[in-house]
């Protein structure tokens, strides 16, 4: 079976890359897939780019996450473990931060508790592609960023679906990308779906949206890149994040927040294919 590198934790910093750093960076920056970059950015107050955020993880890094309720955000599992400790990171470490963009930002709140998939499991070692089911996390905000933000419900994912990817990448880690109308291409086994998007470290965590029922939805939680591959995106499908996000009070419709504006992209359109 196939290995994957997962979507590492990202370097917040934006040092000067020049000469052969800069072409060790591009060597290390795994995720576009053809010679041009899909990636846009977003307006980080525009709803929903404003209901992702940055993870930011007190260590220097961070990973993508989304408000799928007043109080919860989901994101990817992996982005919870800390490489110099090896071990996963308390729930103190963690504050997330909605509507991002060069150091504004709508709403944040440290993080009260973290709930990752039972299945997952805690390694620096790479793990088979089935894994990738179980790596997802739902975290508990201190504060209810939601009811000013607004939120996304979650549906069941399906390959062939048009879709959005977004994050805060590796490259660009101050302002919100994301890669519209890209799809799900193949669903190898249970809970776990291939892309063909634009999505690289740091966007780890992020959502994969779709056009359901005449709604704007979260799909799956992007986790993951196969180079070896052309660069093949995975990500985890939200169906078990979903049943234990739904106990702990998330939404059941997708909605905006006082703070959002409204967006200018019409993603109604540009996913219903």
């Amino acid at each position: 079976m196939k290995r994957i590198l997962p979507c590492i934790l990202a370097l917040l910093a934006a040092p000067a890359w020049a000469g052969p750093a800069d072409q060790r960076f591009q060597r290390e920056l795994h995720g576009i897939k053809g010679p041009e970059d899909q990636r846009r950015r977003m307006p980080a107050r525009e709803f929903p780019w404003s209901a992702m955020g940055r993870l930011n993880n007190g260590q220097g890094g961070h990973c993508s996450a989304t408000l799928i309720g007043p109080r919860l955000v989901a994101t990817a599992a992996h982005c919870l473990w800390n490489d110099r400790t090896q071990r996963p990171m308390p729930a103190s470490a963690f504050t997330f931060v909605a509507g991002y963009d060069r150091g504004e930002f709508l709403r944040a709140s440290k993080i009260i508790a973290i709930h990752p998939a039972a299945g997952w499991i805690f390694t620096t070692e790479q793990q088979e592609l089935a894994s990738r089911a179980n790596d997802w996390a739902v975290l508990e905000l201190a504060e209810p960023v939601g009811d000013d933000i607004g939120w996304i419900a979650t549906a069941v994912p399906k390959a062939g679906m048009t879709v959005a990817v977004a994050g805060y990448g590796k490259d660009k880690a101050f302002v919100p990308l994301a890669h519209v109308g890209c799809h799900l291409t193949q669903q190898p086994m249970a809970g776990v779906l291939f892309h063909d998007c634009d999505a690289v470290q740091g966007e780890s965590g992020g959502p994969v949206l779709a056009w359901v029922d005449g709604g704007l939805r979260l799909v799956a939680i992007n986790v993951a890149v196969i180079p070896s591959r052309g660069e093949l995106g995975v990500a985890a499908a939200v169906t078990p994040l979903a049943a234990l996000a739904a106990r702990m009070g998330a939404a059941s419709s997708t909605r905006a927040g006082p703070l959002s504006e409204p967006a200018t992209l019409d993603l109604g359109a540009a996913l219903i294919h």
